[in-house]
């Protein structure tokens, strides 16, 4: 007979979702509707998933393949885009940082304590970033706009679907020492917009070197909703929760990912 569920198994979970590079926490909501609806049944009752927006409105003009004369505030449909950061060509470095560690960390103070991060694309390199910042104990680093008192996180778990590292030469601190957060690594086998090298960056960032959780699905640059890369993801999420429980969610696996986000068009995403 299997052993009865921990409180930590059956507590509602709060979890924070950041949505990818011209995207919005609306946009990226729709668009995962298949995935929450799986997760959801998954979790305990009660849970609750968030998806902030990010600080940065852009303009047409900063879009990916946009042409230099494109201007306004959004674009033809009334859609508007945001990023969590903008890079600085010269200097590689990211700008607006400070202003997105302040929305985050406003956001758990009054929506937190987060269990877990799930995070695409720019999305997901902020998650693994907020990984090593809640991570247990906190660590000594503190960036510009990051409030959240060392010590109070509760956070459990994250994914970073086509995730990458800010450079290493800039931003050191995210990833030394490693990552002690547990992080799942979903990587798109014909992803033309976030390199696998990009992505294995950051696993190797994470204490175990994220071998033993990078997954691959057989699409491109977006987020799989299909029950079988849904599942990795509930697997992961119950592992984390029941330390005892392994298998689920963890080596190389494959899944259906015909649902989803399409963007390879934007092959020069401005990361």
């Amino acid at each position: 007979m299997s052993p009865p569920p921990t409180a930590a198994a059956t507590a509602p979970l709060k979890l924070l979702f950041l949505h990818g590079y011209t995207q919005s926490g609306p946009s990226f909501s729709s668009k995962t509707k298949a995935l929450q609806k799986l997760l959801l049944k998954s979790l305990p009752p009660g849970s609750t998933l968030h998806f902030p927006t990010a600080p940065h409105k852009l303009l047409p003009s900063e879009l990916p393949g946009a042409s230099p004369g494109d201007g306004g505030d959004s674009d033809s449909d009334g859609g508007e885009f945001y990023g969590w950061w903008r890079r600085d060509d010269a200097s590689g470095a990211y700008t607006g940082l400070a202003e997105t560690f302040s929305l985050i960390s406003s956001l758990i103070a009054s929506d937190g304590p987060f269990t877990g991060i799930i995070g695409f694309s720019q999305g997901a390199a902020l998650a693994a970033m907020l990984a090593a910042l809640l991570q247990p104990g906190g660590r000594d680093y503190n960036p510009e706009g990051w409030t959240v008192p060392r010590g109070s996180s509760e956070l459990k778990f994250a994914a970073c679907y086509s995730g990458f590292a800010a450079p290493r030469e800039l931003y050191q601190g995210f990833y030394e020492p490693k990552i002690a957060v547990p992080v799942l690594h979903v990587l798109g086998s014909v992803d033309t917009v976030v390199s696998e090298e990009r992505s294995r960056e950051v696993a190797a960032a994470c204490e175990d070197g994220g071998e033993g959780r990078v997954v691959f699905h057989p699409g491109g640059h977006f987020v799989p909703c299909a029950k079988p890369m849904v599942a990795v993801l509930v697997g992961f999420v119950k592992s984390c929760l029941e330390p005892k429980v392994e298998g689920d969610g963890k080596g190389k696996g494959k899944g259906e990912g015909e649902k989803g986000e399409e963007v390879d068009e934007f092959a020069d995403m401005p990361f």
